[in-house]
């Protein structure tokens, strides 16, 4: 119980963190990247300790790796156009 209790704390500490970085007129693309790295370790937080894949075989974890590489590259390819729609609702 214990376990999960610090994994609600970090989940609550990131998201907390993540509306921060609006309320503090972070710069677009910075801001953009942090919630990128903060939203993968918040997912990776999720499905290791409340989805119990932290306590499988390494093997299943592997095989997830690949879908998880995959979908940070989407992530990131998403990134210029959120910057470019940034830089239009700035003008």
């Amino acid at each position: 119980m214990k376990k999960y209790l610090l994994v609600w704390a970090l989940l609550l500490v990131l998201t907390t963190v993540e509306v921060a970085l609006a309320y503090l007129h972070t710069p677009l693309a910075i801001m953009l990247a942090l919630l990128i790295g903060l939203s993968l370790v918040k997912a990776g937080s999720i499905v290791a300790w409340f989805m119990h894949l932290a306590e499988e075989h390494r093997a299943l974890a592997w095989t997830l790796m690949p879908a998880f590489f995959f979908i940070t590259l989407l992530l990131l390819g998403f990134l210029p156009d959120a910057v470019r729609a940034g830089e239009a609702l700035a003008r």
